[in-house]
């Protein structure tokens, strides 16, 4: 249960195209590998069955085929007795004329001969008959071995036996040309008239009948055939041309009948040759299925395919509902940041389309109530700027005041003269509050006049630039722009510096003007650099009351009078803080007229 929870927390906590592939795969990836996966565990299980039960029946007919040539073979010194010149010759005792002797071996080893080996199987190696210390032997090959005491031996069994017997190759010194494998069949020969023991007749036949016989079902060369004698668990064939005196341990083939599965092969095994001998089928499964194999390769391949084809798609479709949402969720961030400028593009009629229709519509409605509510955020603004100057004015009369007492007490009343004038222009310049802009030279002007008063007090401490062309100081700024971004440079910089200086550079463009304040000062420390940075990216009327309420509360008055191409930017360079002010290149009105000429000023203690 609580597993279950755990993985529907997760489930919910992923985003909505994770979601989309992982239930792709959940739902229809797994689900189909499982069930080809089925399917061809259950079609190779069932082949698997089939052929196992094929096998025995196909080796069973292989059997009876065998025993049939067997039997064939075995019935052979049949042809003896139609042959009276034959039975005569054998009944004969062997102590005779020489000449004699060799006439009877030359006429039985002729009948053999043609009789045997030409007008019957071609799978005889040779007939060889044993009677009463004489060998007659008609071959199809060389051969050496087979003595007739070892024929004698073989023989007195068949006559005790008075029946017939199987021999391998290892069991006798019979070698045939070029090895080959055969099965030495021997037949007592009686005489029909008097019941007495006339010989034996040994047929050795060529195994290789085998492979005639099991050839039709021998479906590849890495099939094994091969005639076991259950007794001795000797091999008396083996397609494989291993060696022919082989054992094979009793435990290696647990059944005498059926097919099994044993160290990766398929074993068929069947009685053969009259219950003496098995005939065995071996063939390594990966061989045998190989077709199957190679259909597996290839349903595998293709069902790879058919998911990387399905997952390109099913992730291009996931992307192309989850992208849009998206970016409705990054734009919708921005929005609860400040920023209501950019709405989105509507590509599509469905739901997302729907939403991204309200979403935009939603923009427009934010961004028209903060233009209505414009207004009465300016005035607001302009109230909290009257508020910080009389808040600041106190503060700075007073250190001016104490400035002048200073340079009265020492004698300076030229000093004390300039100083009072400097003050009086600025309480004038700062009590005329209905005004809302004025010319770049008047604010120049202003901000020279306090870095004066603030020189007559740090002396040494503090020294003051500004540079601008002519051509700048006839246009509208608004009113304490420059002051408070003077002010926090002086404030900051003397804190942890035995001295500071100032530099204030107008640039303009054709329809920009550049106001630059630098310092060498310490600089802004990077995460207030970074928090500042972000108060003012903020949207116009939205202020945040921090330690620099001052430079915020001019970024975001220039925004609120010329919009969001206009503002503030801030540096730090190699020795101190850089702060630049973007405006609107616009003239003054026709109220007054300036004074035509300004040149550079260079003040220093």
């Amino acid at each position: 249960m609580w597993i279950n929870m755990i993985f529907k927390k997760k489930f919910r906590n992923l985003s909505l195209m994770h979601k989309l592939l992982l239930s792709y795969t959940l739902l229809t990836i797994i689900p189909v590998a499982l069930l080809g996966f089925f399917i061809y565990t259950a079609y190779t299980k069932a082949a698997e069955e089939q052929i196992g039960a094929l096998v025995p029946q196909m080796l069973e007919q292989a059997s009876q085929q065998i025993d049939r040539n067997v039997q064939d073979v075995t019935n052979m010194p049949e042809r003896l007795y139609q042959s009276q010149q034959m039975i005569e010759i054998l009944r004969q005792d062997s102590f005779q004329l020489h000449a004699e002797a060799m006439q009877q071996q030359y006429t039985m080893e002729r009948y053999l001969s043609s009789s045997f080996l030409h007008s019957s199987s071609s799978d005889l190696l040779g007939v060889f008959v044993f009677s009463k210390n004489r060998v007659f032997a008609a071959t199809a090959k060389n051969y050496s071995g087979f003595s007739k005491g070892e024929a004698a031996v073989y023989g007195q069994s068949l006559e005790l036996e008075k029946g017939s017997m199987i021999l391998l190759p290892q069991d006798t010194n019979l070698v045939f040309e070029n090895n080959a494998d055969y099965l030495l069949i021997g037949v007592p020969l009686q005489d029909r008239e008097n019941q007495e023991y006339l010989g034996t007749m040994f047929l050795a036949l060529d195994v290789s009948f085998v492979d005639r016989i099991t050839g039709t079902f021998k479906e590849h060369n890495a099939a094994r055939i091969m005639l076991l004698e259950k007794e001795s668990g000797r091999i008396a064939y083996d397609s494989k041309k291993e060696k022919s005196d082989q054992v094979v341990p009793d435990d290696r083939y647990p059944i005498e009948n059926g097919s099994f599965l044993q160290d990766g092969k398929l074993v068929g095994i069947t009685p053969a040759i009259q219950q003496e001998y098995a005939l065995i089928y071996e063939i390594p499964t990966e061989k045998l299925f190989a077709k199957q194999q190679q259909t597996r390769t290839i349903s595998i391949v293709l069902f790879l395919l058919f998911i990387i084809f399905s997952l390109c798609l099913y992730t291009f479709v996931a992307y192309n509902v989850s992208q849009p949402i998206k970016r409705l969720i990054d734009n919708m961030r921005s929005v609860q940041g400040g920023k209501f400028q950019q709405t989105l593009p509507v590509t599509k009629q469905d739901e997302v389309g729907r939403l991204t229709e309200s979403y935009n519509h939603m923009i427009v409605e934010i961004r028209d109530l903060i233009q209505k509510n414009y207004m009465i955020r300016l005035k607001q603004q302009e109230a909290e700027l009257y508020a910080l100057q009389t808040q600041i004015n106190p503060h700075f009369i007073f250190n001016t005041l104490e400035t002048i007492n200073y340079a009265v007490e020492a004698g300076e009343q030229e000093e004390v003269i300039n100083i009072i004038t400097t003050l009086g222009r600025m309480l004038r310049y700062s009590l005329d509050n209905g005004v809302k802009f004025v010319s770049l030279k008047e604010e120049i002007r202003h901000v020279e006049d306090f870095l004066s008063i603030q020189q007559f007090r740090f002396y040494d401490r503090l020294t003051w630039k500004t540079a601008y062309p002519e051509i700048s100081t006839d246009v509208q700024v608004p009113k304490f722009i420059l002051q408070p971004i003077v002010e926090n440079s002086i404030k900051y910089g003397l804190e942890t510096k035995t001295s500071i200086h100032i530099d204030i550079k107008i640039h303009q463009t054709p329809d920009m003007l550049i106001l630059t304040i630098k310092d060498d000062g310490p600089g802004f420390d990077p995460t207030v650099k970074t928090k500042l940075e972000e108060e003012l990216s903020l949207e116009p009327g939205i202020t945040s009351k921090s330690a620099h309420y001052g430079l915020s509360n001019v970024a975001n008055r220039i925004k609120m009078l010329y919009g969001n191409n206009y503002g503030v930017s801030l540096e730090n360079n190699q020795k101190g803080a850089t702060v630049r002010l973007y405006l609107p290149f616009r003239h003054v009105s026709e109220r007054g007229s300036l004074d035509a000429e300004f040149t550079n000023h260079d003040r220093r203690g």
